[in-house]
């Protein structure tokens, strides 16, 4: 029998920097170009000037049209989601679609002064920016609609762990976070992008470390969830040794968070690639700093 051979995809991430813009001492947020050569898929896009830059890109690759893959409602990954709205380019956005799910959620929250209806008021409320996407655009549900493109696959959150969250976000008698991030961030959609021969990359959004752990396993390039937030670096650290590369979007300017405290933390050792410097791009070639040989990245 004759052996079997991986296929090759040919497939190239591009996250994008804020360092030119017109204002990049605000929180652009973050925005990611995933292209398989064949079909763009947009993860997150948090500014107008993102947004221009991903028609320019469009235009220049003869895209007509695109798939956006939002993380969560969060301004710094949605706001320049209506520009692309308005240029037309966006076929359809992969997306937490709660409002499907209100029964479940009215069951998990287990107070009897709740109805369906005031579910449903309370998702519209805490899930503005998406709630607002209705009659706008095709939205597809992450639970059931996994499958973006060519290589291209929603990994998570898990729907359990999601659901049992955004209930305790409805219900006023808990507090909103969980593991360590408001709850809002902890269900973030997660990204698997395939390279072939093994090599994933996995766009994480600013999920929580509980909800991403399962997958991290699974692949040598990561993104560092939460614009680099130092907590959960070092838990993925921690899992995954030094044998992975790792993207940090951080556009936030002079905004709270980012990677700060990361780069203090980890000036040197570890494969760490950061939109403050720049452009990041992640291509079949990126993984060769993930194999076990001298690098400066790990500082040998």
């Amino acid at each position: 029998m004759g052996q079997t051979t991986a296929t090759r995809i040919i497939m190239e991430v591009t996250f994008l920097s804020a360092s030119g813009y017109t204002d990049p001492s605000k929180n652009n947020g973050d925005c990611i170009l995933v292209d398989n050569g064949s079909e763009l898929v947009i993860y997150d896009c948090g500014c107008e000037e993102h947004a221009r830059r991903v028609v320019e890109y469009m235009d220049e690759h003869a895209y007509s049209k695109a798939k956006l893959v939002l993380s969560h409602n969060d301004a710094d990954h949605f706001d320049g989601i209506p520009y692309l709205i308005d240029q037309g380019v966006l076929s359809e956005v992969y997306t937490l679609l709660l409002l499907k799910y209100k029964d479940e959620l009215l069951d998990r929250v287990n107070d009897k002064r709740r109805t369906r209806d005031s579910i449903a008021r309370r998702i519209a409320e805490i899930y503005d920016n998406i709630y607002s996407l209705s009659e706008q655009v095709v939205l597809k549900d992450i639970f059931t609609d996994t499958s973006v493109a060519d290589g291209i696959t929603i990994l998570g959150p898990d729907k359990e762990y999601s659901l049992d969250a955004v209930a305790k976000r409805i219900d006023s008698r808990e507090s909103d976070d969980i593991d360590k991030e408001t709850i809002v961030n902890a269900v973030s959609t997660q990204l698997s992008v395939d390279f072939g021969f093994g090599r994933r990359l996995l766009l994480t959004g600013d999920s929580s470390f509980a909800a991403i752990e399962d997958s991290v396993k699974a692949h040598s390039a990561i993104q560092l969830p939460h614009h680099g937030k130092l907590d959960q670096a070092e838990q993925i650290f921690e899992y995954k040794g030094n044998n992975t590369i790792y993207f940090v979007s951080d556009n936030t300017g002079s905004t709270n968070g980012g990677s700060k405290k990361l780069k203090t933390a980890h000036p040197r050792g570890r494969a760490i690639l950061y939109t403050l410097d720049g452009d990041q791009t992640c291509t079949s070639s990126s993984f060769r700093i993930t194999q076990p040989t001298r690098s400066y990245y790990y500082g040998f």
